[in-house]
């Protein structure tokens, strides 16, 4: 679930963890995997500023309408995200509407396959289908945007004097109230019982009146023109000529047509089809069922506001996919997108965080330091010599340990790394990370057996070379010890000191040969390097200091 920062994170996870049905509903997860289909929203969904407070606040969306608006402008002489952004009435003139819709589908469509949203349906009502054929690579982003323009511009022309009726009844009624209208058309079948009709004014004020006699709802759309009706047909030369140009071709993701009212089988989008489109019957009906009967899981209507998912709500088909809306209304902005993508990642969608958070968003903080208790430590080993050949361990796990040792090998043998509370004198271990302290220059740092020599301490070979020297030089009863011997069993300090253990190595006596004229020696020694590395330190500090004060 998102959140705009901490105090309301916390609060949302406060919420859903008092809330049992809220988290069990968050947390789910789906039962197979994801199958999404975008719905592109048609005329009649447009409003002035759509989308402006996405376009403010989402940089992705913000680069696709601009991207879009690039595209339309060659054809529209002007900037169609200026007139959204401006909150110019001139978006509901026909001549200007279907461009802007176009241009805020292709970008919502964008955006969410950018975040990761990958669709494998499409369906678009009317002039929504302009955009699904961007994204379904049946069309170019410039050719659409040439098709639209024309469309809107060329349809913006036709005289007055249409009109469209939604009438509450099934399309298969209207065939004998329109027989004898020959200017009147079906302009759209959205459901069983939700059909509108187009045409001249007058005939649909005769039609209607029938249809209030006979008991069934109408209700006139506030449109400029009859559209999908047989007053386009003076349009169509000039509009064929333009698709002819452009062309089109066979979408690559599964297109469920409202021309045919089925999925586009092998058939392209091309010239004949754009043509035909402006006067056929919308078949959303017919065309969502059958998306339907292929299984989505989740219905992303990209459009300025929700109107298909209540269309595909009314078919009554069964179970209804999830409804997804990146956009609700005139408020809506970044907030609600990024819902729509949390919602989709519930649903087993894996969003790519990349281009979820940009560049400048990634703010890395701190975490607050947290204390482990370091009373126990232990590494497993597998296998590991028996404890009979080994040296006892040290701290108070080693009773119970010889208790239960096995006569030849142990297959996960347990060794203590620490000795807490004042335990047994190490003298192996002592000496081991004394090695390790001079060679890495940790001098004065508090170097343990858990420490990892390449991935904490920053060994590498040169000082694997030198630690190995001076183990030589400081344990007894390791012999010549040579690289390949120690690199399986460098992954900690510990490690080693345990590799050593069982090759049974021990740090001389004073008494041993040489060994107070040695032990003196090696305190000299290491006297020596400690003083050479806070003579280093110092110069690396007066480095410094000199570049900040140049």
């Amino acid at each position: 679930t998102p959140a705009t920062d901490t105090g309301e994170l916390v609060a949302r996870l406060r919420e859903s963890a008092a809330d049992a049905e809220l988290l069990a509903r968050l947390s789910d997860r789906p039962a197979g995997r994801p199958r999404t289909a975008f719905l592109f929203t048609g005329q009649g969904s447009q409003y002035p500023r759509m989308t402006a407070a996405l376009y403010e606040q989402s940089p992705l969306y913000r680069h696709f309408l601009d991207g879009a608006d690039a595209a339309l402008l060659p054809y529209t002489g002007r900037s169609v995200r200026d007139l959204i952004l401006a909150g110019d009435e001139a978006v509901h003139s026909t001549r200007w509407t279907q461009p802007a819709l176009f241009a805020v589908g292709y970008a919502l469509g964008r955006t969410l396959t950018e975040l990761g949203v990958h669709p494998g349906m499409l369906l678009g009502h009317s002039v929504g289908e302009f955009a699904a054929a961007v994204l379904a690579r049946a069309l170019p982003l410039d050719g659409a945007a040439r098709l639209v323009a024309a469309r809107g511009a060329l349809m913006q022309e036709l005289p007055t004097g249409g009109g469209m009726l939604a009438v509450r009844a099934a399309g298969a009624d209207m065939d004998a109230r329109i027989e004898p209208e020959p200017l009147v058309g079906v302009a759209a079948v959205n459901g069983p019982t939700s059909t509108v009709l187009s045409g001249d004014l007058e005939a649909l004020e005769r039609i209607g009146a029938e249809f209030a006699a006979a008991g069934v709802s109408t209700r006139r759309l506030q449109v400029s023109h009859a559209f999908h009706s047989p007053l386009m047909r003076p349009m169509l030369d000039r509009f064929a000529k333009v698709a002819g140009e452009v062309g089109g071709g066979v979408p690559e993701i599964p297109l469920y047509s409202t021309v045919r009212g089925r999925v586009l089988d092998g058939e392209a989008m091309d010239a004949a089809y754009w043509v035909e489109h402006i006067g056929a019957t919308v078949l959303f009906g017919d065309a969502a069922a059958a998306l339907l009967a292929d299984g989505p899981t989740h219905l992303v209507e990209t459009g300025p506001q929700p109107v298909l998912s209540g269309m595909v709500r009314r078919l009554d088909q069964g179970a209804v996919p999830a409804h997804v809306l990146p956009v609700r209304g005139p408020e809506s902005a970044g907030r609600a997108l990024a819902e729509a993508l949390a919602e989709l990642y519930r649903g087993g969608v894996e969003p790519d965080w990349d281009a979820a958070y940009a560049p400048e968003e990634r703010v890395a903080h701190p975490l607050p330091p947290y204390t482990f208790s370091t009373e126990h430590r232990y590494w497993a080993r597998n296998p590991v010599r028996g404890a009979e050949t080994v040296a006892p361990l040290a701290g108070p796990t080693a009773p119970a340990l010889a208790a239960h040792r096995e006569p030849e090998t142990v297959t996960a043998s347990l060794l203590t790394l620490d000795r807490p509370g004042g335990g047994p004198a190490d003298p192996v271990g002592d000496a081991v990370l004394g090695a390790v302290r001079l060679v890495g220059g940790y001098i004065d740092a508090d170097i343990g057996p858990h420490d990892r020599l390449y991935e904490d301490l920053g060994f590498d070979s040169v000082m694997i070379m030198e630690l190995k020297n001076r183990l030589e030089t400081r344990l007894a009863g390791v012999g010549t010890l040579t690289v390949q011997d120690l690199l399986p069993r460098l992954s900690s300090v510990g490690d080693l000191i345990a590799f050593l253990r069982e090759l049974g190595a021990t740090v001389p006596g004073p008494a041993s040969s040489g060994g107070i004229e040695e032990n003196r020696a090696r305190k000299e020694e290491d006297r020596a390097l400690r003083e050479e590395d806070r003579a280093l330190r110092e110069e690396d500090r007066a480095l410094r200091e000199e570049e900040r004060t140049a």
